[in-house]
């Protein structure tokens, strides 16, 4: 049926497509044609204008004017006169389609046939735009009481004025360019347009919107080229623009014509030709559908049934009928059906196999990572250490002990119970009581909200491994004092609580920093090996090990990050998850001596 259908629309759309490709060009190059035609009419009008001003600009009247400095009014009359009676009313005589004409000095003082007011307004903002000398520009419309004008202007130095410049200013009526512009026909309802080099309408036909500027869409259209055509959408149909930019009058003509006026005729054709081509179309694939009826049947059945297998609906099932062909397709379905119903069973129960397993796994993990020994006999002999203490008056030993009693209370734990930021703090609080006593030099700062602490969800001994690594590598490795061991915390914009431990003591070089950062990014399960450790790999109490935990139980993107590490100290930032529901009370730990 393709073989045999498909070609003739084809055939038939490409013909019309080529057909009204040729008819649009030529109707555009008509067009152009029609413009160029205008614009050279326009610009022989303003060349016979400007040589009839030619011999006004060498005159001694003229030169005598720009040369003159008197001044009495009486004489600037005088020779203004002059000027008007001998040169300008002959050239207005011979030229009705002049307006008016001025002449302005370079001290803005102007004669002219028609307001010399007005010619001195106009001086200073003509002057700007006005390049080169010797040459006629069309400056736009200027309103006048009885009609408006086209403006004229150029700048001009006679040879006997002793290089004094002067202006002169050429009023043309509306009129004469109207007339050249409404003789042209364009179509039916078409027409030609005129602005100046500002994009200013000098002319436009009369009309329901007559715009004062070259819409914007017509300007992106034309771009930088001096001549072409373009189509626009507009609720009569498709319009056809055509637009010429002229060097010597620097006046740009656009022309505007409904397409389907230039070529309704043979368009009417070619639609009417498509319309018997899709049409004859139309009654052969009818007549080739009613032959394949009972075939087609069905195959939209199979198809039906395998869109539901699609979704997922495995007990669909065909029906035992049909012929030889149709009939192997409906039992072949049903085989490939009760086939894959088989296989997804077997891949799901893999799967919940699979995940049992990992989660299994996970907690395995975890369960080793936090897994401590029970020291009982410990707490016996730390409470008898304690109590000679107290009896021998010790009260630093005391309180060491009390603190190393916490210590371990809170280590022996269950590590399945959670814990909060709140009982973490309690716990480091606890050790830095330690380590004070140890070390005078030492001190620290915590500055962190123990009631919004004890909403966020943290890791058992979580804060002890990092804490310890500022005094075995920021201190210890460098034989310095400890100094001061600073913890923040706040909320970042994200939702989730930013922890911050930071020392002065002495930081690890950039590529290690950079090495532990890259190994925090890699996924939770693997252990990345760290240069300068034993065998390649990270201890079991360490950043690694505080940061597997904290994405074993809260993932992504929960765990540490080395923020800076150099001469002046380390910080390293914990992120924890957002806060849960808030307790009312922080949970408190029991000191060992309570």
């Amino acid at each position: 049926m393709i073989f045999l259908f498909l070609p003739l629309p084809i055939i038939g759309w490409i013909w019309y497509q080529k057909t009204y490709a040729v008819i649009e060009r030529n109707a555009v190059d008509s067009s152009i044609q029609m413009v160029n035609q205008v614009n050279t009419h326009l610009e022989t009008y303003f060349s016979e204008v400007q040589r009839t001003m030619l011999p006004m600009l060498a005159s001694d009247l003229t030169s005598a004017f720009l040369n003159n400095r008197d001044e009495d009014p009486f004489k600037r009359y005088e020779l203004s006169y002059r000027i008007d009676k001998e040169q300008f009313s002959k050239i207005l005589m011979n030229r009705t389609d002049i307006y008016g004409i001025s002449l302005i000095s370079d001290r803005i003082k102007a004669t002219s046939s028609s307001s010399f007011t007005m010619a001195e307004q106009r001086y200073t903002s003509y002057l700007s735009r006005l390049q080169a000398s010797g040459r006629f520009r069309i400056m736009g419309l200027e309103d006048t009481p009885n009609d408006q004008v086209v403006a004229m202007a150029m700048k001009f130095t006679p040879p006997q004025s002793g290089m004094k410049q002067g202006m002169l200013i050429v009023d043309l009526k509306r009129d004469e360019m109207a007339h050249i512009l409404q003789d042209v026909q364009l179509g039916r309802t078409g027409y030609v347009w005129v602005a100046d080099k500002e994009n200013q309408v000098i002319y436009h036909p009369p009309g329901d919107a007559v715009p004062s500027v070259v819409p914007a869409a017509y300007l992106k259209a034309m771009g930088g080229e001096r001549s072409g055509a373009f189509t626009v959408k507009t609720d009569a149909g498709k319009k056809l623009v055509v637009f010429i930019r002229s060097d010597r009058t620097d006046l740009t003509l656009i022309s505007e014509v409904l397409l389907s006026e230039l070529n309704a005729s043979i368009v009417t054709v070619s639609r009417v030709s498509i319309a018997v081509l899709v049409l004859l179309f139309l009654l052969s694939m009818a007549a080739a559908s009613g032959v394949v009826y009972s075939m087609t049947k069905s195959l939209v059945k199979l198809l039906r049934l395998m869109k539901s297998a699609e979704m997922g609906d495995f007990h669909v099932k065909a029906p035992d009928e049909g012929g030889h062909e149709i009939g192997s397709l409906f039992r072949g379905f049903n085989k490939m059906v009760e086939e894959i119903k088989r296989l997804v069973e077997i891949v799901h129960v893999s799967e919940l196999r699979e995940k049992e397993l990992e989660v299994k796994q996970k907690e395995s993990l975890l369960h080793a990572m936090q897994a401590q020994i029970n020291p009982h006999f410990l707490y016996n002999t730390l409470e008898f250490i304690n109590s000679n203490a107290i009896v021998e008056g010790n009260e630093k030993i005391s309180a060491m002990i009390v603190s190393l009693g916490d210590m371990f209370r809170y280590n022996v734990q269950s590590p399945n119970g959670g814990v909060n930021l709140a009982d973490e703090i309690h716990h480091i609080e606890a050790y830095f009581a330690i380590q004070s006593e140890r070390y005078p030099s030492f001190a620290f700062d915590i500055d962190v909200d123990r009631r919004l602490a004890a909403t966020v969800p943290a890791v058992r001994s979580m804060l002890q491994p990092i804490v310890e690594n500022c005094f075995k590598h920021g201190y210890e490795r460098h034989r310095l004092r400890p100094g001061r061991i600073r913890i923040e915390g706040r909320f970042e914009p994200s939702g989730h609580y930013a922890l911050h431990v930071a020392d002065d003591g002495r930081g690890m070089a950039p590529e290690t920093a950079a090495r532990f950062n890259a190994a925090f990014d890699r996924p939770e399960a693997e252990a990345p090996a760290v240069a300068g450790q034993p065998g390649g790999r990270v201890p079991s109490i360490g950043l690694h090990n505080v940061h597997a935990r904290l994405r074993l139980m809260f993932g992504e993107p929960c765990g540490l990050r080395i923020d800076r590490s150099g001469g002046d100290g380390t910080t390293i930032r914990i992120i924890l998850p957002p806060q849960a529901a808030e307790k009312e009370e922080p949970h408190a730990l029991h000191h060992f001596a309570g």
